[in-house]
């Protein structure tokens, strides 16, 4: 890994294990667009069908916009407590590392953030607005959220573990940023595709993707016919019998 500048090694890392992939590679916006129209629960199904664990957070992280589903390629970052906490005027430069990720976030992200043992609110209305116009599709945060209010009203959605009111700055800085995370015993590494609707949220390998992507697709159109066919008044088992899902 020498020569490879170290804010860039995530994304490096992520190029590379794509590039390992058999066939071609679909391109992430055309990838996230055919997922983001698949439930969760249809996901899970396709990674059972495949023997791929699946890799669902808690439910502790719940949605502040219940009916949006959320889609995107994770771009992660630990945070931690500033102990002892420092004045405003000292806590500015030490906030400043994590105010430049909203410059390089792309359109299909999702910021995935770690925050253990920090008591202040960690992503609030204005970062909102920030990674929204960068094209980010939402957060999982398994810290504090604030201003819900104005996330509310730009639709801007997070998956969230708690709340607070409290400022981070003098109190909270980034440790980390793109390197593997673990939320729930569920690992996730820059770039896996992040899937979170009111069911729930999926964690999907990004070498796995496209593979979990169709057979997601197939699982969909299935139960689309068992839908059909249940309005029709055909049995359960007669429509698990004639397509496998039920």
């Amino acid at each position: 890994m020498i020569g490879i500048p170290k804010d860039t090694l995530g994304s490096t890392m992520v190029t590379a294990k794509l590039q390992q992939m058999d066939g071609p590679i679909m391109k992430l916006d055309e990838m996230c667009t055919r997922f983001r129209a698949i439930p969760t629960p249809v996901i899970c199904d396709a990674m059972y069908d495949l023997g791929i664990p699946e890799q669902v957070l808690s439910s502790r992280l719940r949605p502040l916009l219940p009916t949006k589903r959320m889609v995107g390629a994770a771009f992660t970052l630990i945070g931690r407590a500033i102990v002892p906490h420092v004045g405003w005027d000292d806590g500015i430069p030490r906030m400043q590392p994590y105010l430049r990720i909203f410059e390089e976030l792309e359109s299909d992200s999702v910021i995935v953030s770690l925050n253990p043992d920090s008591s202040v609110g960690h992503f609030g209305e204005l970062t909102g607005n920030a990674a929204k116009t960068r094209g980010c599709q939402g957060v999982i945060l398994d810290g504090n959220l604030r201003d819900t209010e104005g996330l509310l009203r730009i639709g801007f959605q997070v998956f969230f573990s708690d709340l607070s009111p409290l400022n981070g700055i003098g109190r909270w800085e980034m440790a980390q940023k793109q390197i593997p995370v673990t939320i729930d015993g569920v690992s996730i590494s820059p770039g896996d595709i992040i899937i979170g609707d009111f069911d729930g949220v999926v964690v999907v390998p990004r070498a796995e993707a496209e593979r979990i992507l169709i057979e997601a697709e197939s699982v969909d159109a299935a139960e689309a016919k068992v839908r059909a066919e249940a309005a029709e008044g055909i049995s359960p088992m007669q429509s698990f019998e004639r397509h496998g899902h039920i």
